[in-house]
């Protein structure tokens, strides 16, 4: 049994069925990060494998005053699943996935993944939204948006989340859905952990096309207007089933840079060529086209989540995509891999009709516009100062054809890192939820008024 600092074995660590560990114990004590710059050492770290083991180690944390940290798919790279000299719940133990077939919901518990939710639910030829790399948690992602190749189908994950089992900062285990506590399903659907630890979420099933037509097309620095041109034209046609990326990349055997296209559509190969030809034409140097299983989608960005050592992430929004803007945001990017030699950057051009249609006050989640999304990834620098520095710069450059609303914009919010750890006041945090803010606050004041769970975008508590 762990002790405490006092060297007393707290009484309710002697209910704890899984396993809590201190750095003295080798084997069980895990602080590894996607981002080794978000590594912090707590004092604790506890496993639990039930909603009773949660409730205890919130319990043990308040009880021993540890600031307190939740752990999913640890892949914030500000640091938010970590603790430094405090109590992290590491989820890794909790990742079942189970099936309701009458209800058509999935039932996804903390600690699972995309990868673990994708293979069970595909068992039954089943789906809900999961990101684009398969290590990311699915409650982190989902409570805090989410977005990936399935958006224009069925939504944002936080659309799409029907019940969930929360533990509370008082220790309470509560259940919450639309008739029951309705108001705390309203707040965890963006609002991700500031009213609790999710053990489970309820997730609204779908039923997806079994194969999908996949395209990876390389192209040269120098065709960067065309494939800007061809994409901007292409936004004007774009279908729901089609959703497409395109990243800044160096190239893993000759250290070049491309231009990657790649994209998931949920149409045959026949019809993916009809869609996508017009990038085919363009004369990439290297060019996958094929089919591929559904549940070989989640695969597919998993090499952003190898990406070495310390990490920098951050998001932007843009409405305009212009050859200018695009052009000037690849030279700061040449600029970062001299720094940075692993460094990506991502534009996303998902269809987001459904989720514009979706009312800002529906949810917590407040991002409900048609801009689209880019994802800054800083990686393996040593000068974080400098570092930071050109994230900024490319951030606003990826942003600086596009109207105000979109410049002011922090992007998407799970992107948005350094933001959500930034707590200092409650500045990144209101333009996160703009409007929904207050309502939110009142929620914090509700379920954690002492705001014993502060670490990504923290919610400041209403005034009594």
């Amino acid at each position: 049994m762990a002790q405490t600092p006092h060297g007393k074995g707290s009484l309710l660590l002697e209910h704890f069925k899984g396993v809590v560990a201190t750095p003295s114990d080798a084997d069980t004590y895990k602080i590894e990060r996607w981002a080794t710059n978000a590594v912090e050492q707590a004092a604790y770290v506890a496993y639990p494998i039930d909603v009773e083991d949660i409730s205890i180690a919130i319990l043990f944390a308040r009880e021993e005053g540890l600031p307190l940290a939740i752990s999913g798919g640890r892949h914030n790279a500000a640091g938010c699943s970590s603790s430094k000299g405090g109590l992290v719940i590491d989820m890794r133990n909790m990742t079942a996935v189970r099936v309701d077939i009458e209800r058509n919901i999935g039932y996804i518990q903390g600690g699972a993944t995309g990868h673990h939710t994708v293979a069970e639910l595909f068992k039954y030829g089943l789906a809900t939204p999961v990101g684009i790399c398969g290590s990311v948690g699915i409650v982190g992602f989902a409570t805090g948006g989410g977005v990936g190749y399935s958006t224009g189908q069925y939504g944002l994950g936080c659309d799409n989340i029907v019940s969930a089992t929360v533990v509370l900062a008082n220790g309470e285990i509560v259940q919450t859905d639309e008739s029951l506590n309705s108001d705390l399903l309203w707040g965890i659907k963006g609002g991700g952990s500031n009213f609790g630890v999710i053990a489970e979420l309820g997730m609204r099933l779908h039923t997806p096309r079994e194969d999908q037509c996949y395209l990876e097309c390389f192209y040269l620095p120098k065709q960067l207007p065309a494939l800007v041109a061809e994409l901007a034209a292409w936004f004007g046609v774009q279908t729901p089933q089609e959703s497409l990326t395109l990243a800044f990349v160096l190239g893993p055997h000759d250290g070049n840079p491309y231009l990657i296209l790649s994209g998931v559509a949920s149409l045959s190969l026949e019809e993916g060529e009809r869609h996508w030809g017009r990038f085919l034409k363009l004369g990439p140097v290297m060019t996958k086209f094929e089919k591929i299983a559904y549940d070989a989608v989640i695969s597919l960005g998993d090499f952003g989540c190898q990406l070495p050592g310390a990490k920098i992430s951050a998001g932007a929004s843009f409405n305009s995509f212009t050859c200018d803007a695009v052009q000037k945001s690849f030279d700061i990017w040449l600029r970062v891999t001299l720094i940075a030699p692993t460094s990506i950057v991502v534009y996303e051009f998902w269809d987001y009709t459904l989720v514009s249609n979706i009312p800002v006050g529906a949810m917590a989640c407040a991002q409900r516009t048609t801009d689209k999304i880019a994802l800054i990834v800083l990686s393996g620098m040593v000068d974080m100062t400098e570092a930071t520095k050109l994230c900024d710069e490319l951030r606003i450059s990826i942003s600086s054809s596009s109207t105000d609303s979109a410049k002011e914009s922090i992007g998407y919010i799970n992107y948005s890192h350094g933001l959500s750890a930034d707590n200092a006041t409650d500045v990144h945090v209101r333009r996160a939820f703009g409007t929904n803010y207050p309502r939110l606050q009142a929620l914090k004041r509700k379920y954690d008024p002492d705001m014993v769970f502060n670490k990504w975008f923290c919610i400041t508590p209403a005034d009594a």
